[in-house]
């Protein structure tokens, strides 16, 4: 587990019974929970149609929007990635992991601690390729998203961020070199686009190259279904591999 390992030590992973990966068919979601620092968390694993144990797979850690907060479980698996997951299995061949943030909170502290968490034991029980892990993030996940990659930058391949408030300068400074494409609506009345415009400068000062940005015109906030639908998203994702 890397680096990441010694963030992990001293967390208990526990919870109710769950589904070993024997267990889990492919084509549906696997409930999880587990604890950090004593607060019991859930997220569900999405196993692509096509799975099998005796292979690697790709890995999504996807972060959802305000909507999706709460500790059933089960909101997370409405959100649009997964849903163009399930409607498009061919140009996503992965596992994908949704957590589940709590209401009232971020992705952040805990709540990020507990993503990553999820990620990593997502990777071990489900045979992820650490060198095909990727991140999405949208609404507020995808301010979580450049945040949770610029804090472990070593584990994504690409970073995948649509519809909300971005980073400062330290964020892009530690994702220079990590694959990130920004989406924004020009019309956003939730989160007005030049707070993608003024992180995307930022990458430019730095003169990373490694960023993407798209800006739809006379689109709003809603823009995710455009985002994930577009094979061109898909495809650009899964192109990105981290180096050995």
């Amino acid at each position: 587990m890397g680096a990441v390992t010694l963030v992990l030590v001293g967390w208990l992973l526990a919870g109710t019974p769950e589904a070993s990966p024997a267990e889990g068919q492919p084509g549906t979601f696997v409930a999880k929970s587990l604890s950090v620092r004593g607060t019991t968390y859930v997220y569900s694993v999405y196993l692509p149609p096509t799975y099998r144990a005796d292979r690697t797979w790709p890995v999504i850690l996807a972060l959802h929007g305000a909507a999706s907060r709460g500790t059933e479980g089960t909101l997370p698996r409405r959100q649009h990635l997964a849903a163009a997951v399930r409607q498009h299995p061919e140009r996503y061949p992965a596992v994908l992991v949704l957590p589940q943030c709590p209401p009232g909170r971020d992705w952040s502290g805990d709540v990020a601690d507990f993503a990553l968490l999820a990620l990593e034991r997502t990777l071990e029980e489900y045979k992820g390729d650490p060198k095909r892990v990727y991140l999405a993030g949208e609404s507020i996940g995808k301010q979580g998203a450049v945040r949770l990659a610029a804090r472990t930058p070593e584990r994504f391949a690409a970073v995948l961020a649509v519809s909300e408030h971005s980073g400062d300068r330290s964020v892009a400074e530690r994702l220079k070199g990590t694959p990130l494409w920004v989406w924004h609506g020009e019309v956003d009345a939730e989160v007005p686009v030049r707070e993608s415009r003024a992180f995307i400068e930022l990458f430019k000062a730095l003169g990373n190259s490694s960023v993407r940005y798209t800006e739809l015109p006379g689109l709003g906030h809603d823009i995710f279904d455009t985002v994930y639908l577009d094979v061109a998203v898909s495809t650009w994702m899964f192109a990105q591999r981290r180096a050995p």
